[in-house]
């Protein structure tokens, strides 16, 4: 009998953690692979991490499993205008800050890290956004609504590069950032060493992606999520040896090896581990700062939005 199919929305399908399951090397017990173009049409999906914590407090029928195939430090994702004279964090109080949304995971991570880190009042930022009219905020939160149809991401650095706001918070690495304008900067010039030693006080390695099931589809096939999480544990054991194996497949960063050595002499060898308890720190940070700014109105339990079985699954 044939395998009944697993309809999987990749948000992200060509990310080195992904890649070993979309290029076919990576199977999973018991089902067949079907990647679909959207969430409407998947049994499950890489969901934003913040997405899925406010979806839960609406409470919508999903279920998680703790596979984690992106994450990011985002201090590097905050942007100044050269010639702001913005020069430390703290500096962002008073001045006119661009997002993309306010409840996007990336601009969470960023701003629960200014506020507990930083010691930055988010209130005392005038924040802007294309999409402020679609975001409920926390007390206190004021977004002005910019009024364009551009790419986000686009208008946002333009009006970076021009002076018409201070600073961005994004989830993407600004276009005039790649091109190494000099009228914009990122906030922390070094930012690795920035990021490191946010590490070091913290031991929060931010975490964008969640995978995530319909309840539906569990409740049809209850050996899914364990099923979903062995294979995501597998792929990514896969990236590993793609990055670090015998032969290498990154190979236009000449000491990754070194880079990689650094990184686990910083975070340990299971820094990308795909389980609840290496993860409590990141858990316990996103559901904070998710009620603190606003997008859920009480404190979640991260304990209640994972499968039992996929959560208890030894290993990492």
């Amino acid at each position: 009998m044939a395998n009944p199919k697993l309809h999987f929305y990749f948000r992200e399908p060509t990310i080195d953690t992904n890649i070993p399951i979309t290029d076919g090397t990576v199977k999973i017990d018991g089902f067949d692979w079907e990647f679909v173009a959207d969430e409407e049409s998947c049994d499950a999906w890489d969901c934003g991490f913040a997405a899925r914590v406010r979806a839960y407090a609406k409470g919508e029928a999903h279920i998680s499993i703790p596979a984690f195939p992106n994450r990011k430090f985002r201090l590097a994702y905050i942007y100044v205008n050269s010639k702001a004279g913005i020069e430390t964090a703290k500096d962002l109080e008073g001045r006119r800050v661009g997002i993309m949304q306010w409840d996007n995971t990336a601009g969470v991570w960023a701003r629960g890290a200014l506020q507990h880190y930083y010691g930055v009042d988010l209130t005392k930022i005038d924040w802007c956004s294309p999409r402020a009219k679609k975001m409920t905020v926390a007390a206190g939160i004021r977004i002005d609504q910019i009024e364009s149809n551009d790419d986000p991401d686009l208008l946002l650095d333009n009006m970076l590069i021009d002076g018409k706001i201070d600073a961005v918070i994004g989830p993407n690495v600004l276009p005039s950032i790649t091109a190494r304008d000099p009228r914009t900067r990122r906030l922390f010039r070094d930012f690795r060493k920035e990021e490191q030693e946010y590490y070091r006080k913290t031991k929060i390695f931010p975490t964008s992606h969640i995978v995530t099931l319909k309840q539906a589809f569990v409740d049809k096939y209850p050996n899914a999520p364990v099923a979903l999480l062995k294979a995501f544990r597998q792929s990514r054991d896969v990236a590993v040896d793609r990055l670090m194996g015998p032969d290498p497949q990154i190979i236009m960063y000449s000491w990754m090896a070194a880079a990689v050595a650094e990184q686990r002499e910083l975070m340990g060898d299971n820094y990308w581990a795909y389980n609840v308890p290496d993860n409590v720190r990141e858990l316990e940070a996103m559901t904070q700062y998710s009620h603190e700014q606003g997008l859920t109105p009480t404190r979640i339990d991260y304990k209640t939005f994972f499968h039992p079985d996929a959560a208890a699954l030894p290993g990492v």
